[in-house]
């Protein structure tokens, strides 16, 4: 039988992360129903030690100097199911997150995804992190029909993506789903189907990363790039100030966005110094 969902996972973070991420997915209701594929870009042990310990998933391997873009969309052009979900393999999923997403097997809405919540609780540098980055997608969400869905925890209608068209295999999920939006394709914010981002981070290894996400992004968006780089230089502002706004209207986590606020600033100046270089230098 053909699986009723595809879960695909660019493995980036080796072990342990890894491991507990398929360790929730394989303790899932839907098990049976579901094929589980994981694009493996380490250079160490992490393959071998997936196929050892989760035989049923399935591993490729050996794909090193891949982009995470190039990854998922490796593995959503081998997907065999019609629903094809994309989680990070820090990411944790709930009991209930097959069976929300296998509700929407048969709807209008060609994507659908979920809340994310922060899992690595303990120090302040994390939540700073989490708060930056992730936190428009943390509960509380609305139900219904949306823009746009976490790139970090959705789930595709195969048939609606472009995998027959090169060019997007490169492209970060953002543009990906402004291109499905602009072909129709409609969206759906499920609050049920939510999973845990859990990763602890180094300062300096969570300023390089979003510095070159930003970059990468500034250098795949279109439009007139001068213009872009010059308004780059207001975005530690208007940033800092989406993220309060943020957490103070879900009214939660406030303690942790003040205690976190100096790294949060030195978290959107990255931020900002990543998108001017991408827009000058590509």
């Amino acid at each position: 039988m053909n699986p009723r969902l595809s879960v695909v996972i660019a493995s980036v973070n080796g072990l342990p992360s890894i491991a507990e991420c398929l360790e929730k997915l394989e303790a899932l209701p839907e098990r049976d129903q579901m094929e589980i594929l994981v694009l493996d870009r380490r250079a160490d042990n992490t393959a071998q030690t997936i196929a050892e310990r989760f035989p049923r998933v399935s591993v490729q391997a050996g794909l090193t100097g891949k982009s995470i873009p190039e990854l998922r969309w490796m593995g959503m052009r081998a997907a065999r199911s019609e629903m094809v979900a994309v989680i990070e393999d820090h990411c944790l999923v709930t009991p209930q997150w097959a069976g929300e997403i296998l509700r929407f097997a048969e709807s209008d809405y060609g994507v659908v995804g979920g809340p994310v919540e922060n899992a690595s609780r303990e120090r302040i540098l994390d939540w700073a992190f989490f708060l930056a980055e992730y936190g428009p997608t943390m509960p509380p969400l609305a139900e219904g029909e949306t823009d746009g869905v976490p790139g970090n925890n959705a789930a595709y209608r195969r048939s609606l993506l472009p995998l027959e068209e090169p060019v997007w295999a490169s492209y970060w999920e953002s543009f990906l789903q402004t291109e499905l939006r602009r072909r129709g394709v409609r969206f759906f914010l499920n609050p049920a189907m939510l999973v845990h981002h859990k990763k602890s981070f180094r300062l300096g290894e969570m300023l390089e990363q979003r510095f070159l996400y930003s970059r990468s992004f500034a250098a795949m968006r279109p439009g007139p790039r001068l213009l872009y780089a010059a308004g780059s230089l207001l975005l530690p502002a208007l940033l800092l100030f989406r993220i309060g706004r943020c957490v103070i209207g879900k009214r939660r986590n406030l303690r942790e966005f003040l205690l976190g606020l100096p790294v949060i600033v030195l978290f959107v100046v990255a931020w900002a110094a990543g998108e001017l270089v991408g827009y000058l230098a590509g």
